[in-house]
């Protein structure tokens, strides 16, 4: 049964709202995301640091996106995004100050905080204000707004560094910092539009009882399918998320020891065209998730998006680890609503938030494993010799375990999880 407050032109208003904030932080988050790599070499860093780097994020994540969940069931989402969002904006401000890659790992975990007030909570409100057979839809846009702020952040981020450093006279370090400003200032701007927009779309339950591990993975008001399909769904997370964690985040710094001419400017053009590629799919891929089996569309995704990733490192030639990286990105977009909604129908409404955040911990649980995993294995294997003729070498390591285990919790998902049948009222509606 759904307990919504909202109207249909209030929730329209919430899922919009709401996307425009994706949109804002994601920004922000694309902007500075392929200058990471880059930055952490200057300050001294490698592969490995880059990933632990990327790991002091996820790891607070993890850790809070279940309790920040609970919180949001207790006193209301609307109230724990506007503090992320505003958390988030100081923090990016705070990036500026250190002078060495152990400082900048601090104020990312720091980040991290703020992201887990921000996302799972975020989406669990999407999810409160609209029916299930909008679902795919409405999340699927979120996932769009969001990736296309991931795909604009790094032409401006790139913009930002090359104007700093050609036309301003800004030193190298210093060009690298100049878009972190840009970055506290729209999402100052989204913490703004949220409390002027947004609405809490149910009431805040009074129940401060705590749910223990075991009713995580076993909640209340569940059939026996139901709760195994959540317990696949969290392993599913954990596996995903060690998958991408190992690979993305170090996108950047491959492309740049694979091709060292590539300047800091271009290799952000580079990942910004390919996620803006697969940001076109997100939208379209949630309504059709509405309308057809949405774990069909999860599994046809993630297959051709790990497939994609096991193919980059045989690349060879620039354009073609840019299609590649494009076939990854559209095919992850295809899958992504499609996952979402598929938790979303899952999970209890009673206890939304708490398990969307759980399933938000477990995959970042795996990405902070699989981050420095990621980096170690490439500073360990790129280009080396591994007894196998071309075009096969070390470099390749890294992408086929990414690639490999995403295949398989995939497989996973597509041989234990039932989808929950929708009336077909809803399925008309949609």
């Amino acid at each position: 049964m759904n307990s919504c407050l909202l109207s249909e032109s209030e929730a329209r208003k919430n899922v919009n709202y709401l996307a425009s904030l994706d949109f804002i932080i994601s920004l922000g988050f694309g902007l500075i995301m392929p200058l990471f790599p880059q930055y952490v070499k200057l300050l001294g860093g490698g592969g490995l640091e880059v990933g632990i780097l990327f790991s002091s994020f996820v790891l607070t994540r993890a850790i809070l996106a279940a309790p920040f969940g609970n919180l949001s069931d207790r006193i209301g989402r609307k109230r724990l995004i506007l503090i992320g969002s505003f958390l988030y904006a100081l923090l990016a401000v705070l990036f500026t100050v250190p002078t060495s890659w152990p400082g900048l790992t601090l104020v990312r975990g720091l980040q991290g905080v703020a992201s887990a007030m921000v996302w799972p909570v975020s989406e669990a409100l999407v999810i409160d204000s609209c029916p299930a057979a909008s679902r795919g839809a409405s999340l699927g846009k979120i996932v769009m707004a969001s990736n296309l702020g991931m795909v604009v952040g790094p032409f401006i981020g790139g913009g930002l560094y090359f104007v700093a450093s050609q036309y301003l006279g800004f030193s190298v370090t210093d060009s690298f910092k100049f878009p972190f400003y840009f970055t506290a200032v729209v999402a100052l701007i989204g913490a703004i539009m949220v409390w002027a927009n947004v609405t809490d779309a149910k009431s805040p339950t009074k129940d401060r009882h705590k749910i223990s591990f075991g009713k995580l993975l076993r909640p209340d008001g569940m059939d026996k399918q139901g709760h195994r399909n959540l317990k696949v769904l969290y392993a599913n997370a954990a596996m995903e998320g060690f998958s991408f964690a190992s690979i993305g985040p170090l996108m950047a710094l491959f492309l740049l020891l694979e091709y060292p001419n590539l300047h800091a400017d271009v290799i952000s053009v580079i990942i910004g065209t390919a996620m803006g590629l697969g940001a076109l799919v997100a939208f379209p891929a949630g309504r059709l998730s509405d309308r057809i089996s949405r774990k069909k569309l999860f599994v046809i995704g993630g297959y051709l998006s790990f497939a994609g990733t096991i193919l980059i490192p045989f690349g060879g030639v620039l354009l073609v680890i840019i299609l590649l990286l494009a076939m990854r990105s559209m095919a992850f977009q295809v899958s992504s609503p499609a996952l979402r909604a598929l938790q979303a129908d899952t999970v209890p409404e009673e206890v939304r938030g708490r398990l969307i955040g759980m399933l938000e911990s477990m995959s970042n649980f795996g990405s902070v494993l699989g981050a420095p995993m990621g980096g170690l294995l490439l500073d360990a294997f790129f280009a080396k010799d591994i007894g196998l003729p071309d075009p096969f070498s070390g470099t390749m390591v890294p992408f086929l375990i990414a690639g490999g285990l995403g295949i398989f919790t995939v497989t996973l998902v597509l041989l234990l999880v039932k989808e929950k049948p929708r009336p077909v009222a809803e399925k008309e509606s949609g």
